[in-house]
C-alpha cells in the first residue's frame, strides 16, 4: 500500500512532458524553487514569496496623501483600549468645558512635580545671591559652552576642561571661583563708595544691565562706547552734571562753583559683559588705570581685563546669572555702607579737587567776614570816646563791651531780619518800616537830650 501511494504521488512527475528551456529560464528568474518532500507528514506547505508589487506615480501620490492624514490626525498615539472619557458630540460647550474640569481633577495627582521651572524674567527680576553660586546653577545656565575647538586663544587652556564633539567646554570650577572673587571686588568697591559702571551692548542685554545698575546703585551703558569718554572726557562730557553729596547720599547745595568747574567722572570700576566688542572701552580704561572685569569666552583674550570671569558670553542666560551675581554684591556693598554711615562712620573720602574746592571757599567767607568787620569798626570813627561810651551804654549806666563774635551775631541777625522783612506782604512790612523808624527818632531825641546834659 505504501508502494502503490508513493507511485502514484510521484508518477505523475515521472510522466510529465519534459520542459521548454525558455520556460525554465523564466521560472528561475521569478521564483525560487520549492522543496520536492516534506519535512514531515503533516507540516504544512511553505508557500513562494509573491513578486514585488509596482505602483504607478498617481497610487504612489495617493499613498503619500493619506500618509500626511493619518499625520496629521495621529493615529499611531490612538488609545485602543477601555474608554475613559466621554465623546464629546452632541454636548454644549459648557458641558465640554465640565468634562474638561473632570479630567484635570482626575489626572493632576499623575505625573512628576516639577520645581525650580526656569523662567527668563526672574533671573533679571530676582537675581541670585554670591552665596547661592553652585555647579548645577552653572551648568544650567550653559556657562560651559565654549566655542569651536579651532577658534579658541591659547591663553585660555586653564580654563578649558576638555571638547566634545568639536566644542570647547569651560571648566564649572575655575567660573564659580572667579565669579566669587568678581563679586567681592564689586561689593568692596561699592562699600568705599565707588562708581560702577555695569556695560553690554549686544542684543537682549539691556535689561540684564539696567537691573544690575539699579540694584547695585551703579551706572550703565547699553550702547556703543563713545571712544574718548575716559582719555578725553573734558571735550566729549564737558555738558554733563554733577552731583555732590553727603555721606547719606544726600544732595548738598552750595557747590554751584565747584559744579559748573568740575571735570566729569571716571569710574572707580567697569564690569564688561562682552569684551570682545569693547576693546576701546577696556583699552582707555588701562590707560586711565581702571580695574575691570570681563566675562572671558574660549574666544577672548583673557589679558583685556583685570578680573576673568570664563563663561559663556553667547548665552543670555549665563550672561543674566553673572549680572545678577555682581549687582546682588554691589547692592550689598551699598547696603553696609549706609548702615555705617548712620552710625557716624564714612567709608569714602572726599575727592581731592572737591577737597581744595572747600578750602578756597573757606578762605573767601574769611576774607568777607573781615571786610564785613573793617566797615563796621569804619562806621564808628569820629566818635570821642565819651560819645562812644554813651553809644555802648545800657539804660541801667552799665557799660557793654561787644566782642567780634557779638558783631558777628548781631549781624546774622540783620541778615534774618531782612529776609523776613523780604518775605512778609507789601502792607505789614509797611507799617512795621513806619513803627521802627518811630522808634528810632524816639531813641535819637533821648540821646541828643543826653548828649546836651553832658555838655552842659
Amino acid at each position: 500500500m505504501v508502494i502503490r501511494n508513493a507511485a502514484v504521488r510521484h508518477g505523475r512527475r515521472q510522466l510529465a512532458a519534459p520542459v521548454g528551456r525558455s520556460v525554465l529560464l523564466r521560472h528561475l528568474t521569478t521564483a525560487t524553487a520549492t522543496p520536492t518532500t516534506q519535512a514531515w507528514p503533516g507540516a504544512p506547505t511553505e508557500q513562494p514569496p509573491s513578486p514585488p508589487k509596482l505602483f504607478s506615480a498617481s497610487k504612489k501620490k495617493q499613498r503619500r496623501d493619506n500618509a500626511s492624514i493619518s499625520l496629521s490626525t495621529n493615529t499611531g498615539h490612538e488609545h485602543h483600549g477601555p474608554q475613559w472619557t466621554r465623546s464629546h458630540q452632541g454636548r454644549t460647550p459648557k458641558q465640554q468645558y465640565a468634562e474638561f474640569e473632570r479630567v484635570q481633577r482626575a489626572t493632576r495627582a499623575t505625573g512628576t512635580l516639577l520645581e525650580r521651572r526656569y523662567v527668563p524674567s526672574e533671573l533679571i527680576a530676582h537675581p541670585p545671591a554670591p552665596e547661592d553660586v553652585s555647579l548645577e546653577l552653572l551648568l544650567a545656565s550653559q556657562t560651559h559652552m565654549g566655542h569651536n575647538t579651532s577658534l579658541w586663544n591659547p591663553a585660555n587652556a586653564r580654563y578649558i576642561y576638555g571638547a566634545r564633539q568639536g566644542i570647547h567646554i569651560i571648566s564649572l570650577e575655575a567660573t564659580a571661583a572667579h565669579l566669587r572673587r568678581a563679586a567681592r571686588v564689586v561689593e568692596d568697591v561699592a562699600y568705599r563708595g565707588g562708581l560702577v559702571l555695569f556695560v553690554g551692548n549686544r542684543p537682549g542685554q539691556m535689561e540684564i544691565v539696567t537691573r544690575a545698575a539699579e540694584l547695585a546703585r551703579a551706572c550703565h551703558l547699553y550702547t556703543k562706547w563713545i571712544p574718548g569718554s575716559i582719555t578725553n572726557r573734558d571735550v566729549i562730557l564737558k555738558n554733563k552734571g554733577v552731583k555732590v553729596v553727603d555721606g547719606k547720599d544726600g544732595e548738598l547745595e552750595g557747590f554751584d562753583g565747584y559744579k559748573n568747574s568740575a571735570r566729569p567722572l571716571v569710574p572707580d570700576l567697569v564690569v564688561c559683559l562682552n569684551p570682545t566688542e569693547n576693546y576701546t572701552l577696556l583699552y582707555e580704561c588701562g590707560l586711565a588705570s581702571v580695574p575691570t572685569i570681563g566675562v572671558i569666552d574660549t574666544n577672548a583674550n583673557p589679558t583685556w581685563v583685570s578680573y576673568t570671569i570664563p563663561a559663556n558670553d553667547d548665552s543670555l542666560r549665563s550672561i543674566a546669572v553673572i549680572g545678577g551675581v555682581l549687582a546682588r554684591a554691589g547692592q550689598r556693598g551699598q547696603e553696609r555702607r549706609l548702615a555705617d554711615a548712620k552710625n557716624g562712620n564714612v567709608t569714602w573720602q572726599t575727592p581731592p579737587s572737591l577737597a581744595s574746592q572747600i578750602k578756597r571757599d573757606i578762605k573767601v567767607a574769611v576774607n568777607q567776614r573781615k571786610e564785613v568787620m573793617g566797615r563796621m569798626q569804619a562806621n564808628l570813627v569820629g566818635f570821642t570816646e565819651e560819645e562812644l561810651e554813651i553809644l555802648q551804654t545800657e539804660y541801667d549806666g552799665a557799660a557793654k563791651s561787644v566782642s567780634e563774635a557779638d558783631m558777628v551775631n548781631m549781624m546774622a541777625e540783620a541778615s534774618v531780619q531782612e529776609t523776613a522783612e523780604e518775605d512778609a506782604p507789601a502792607a505789614d512790612l509797611a507799617s512795621d518800616i513806619a513803627a521802627r523808624l518811630d522808634q528810632a527818632k524816639g531813641h535819637a531825641s533821648a540821646l541828643e537830650a543826653e548828649i546836651a546834659e553832658i555838655r552842659k
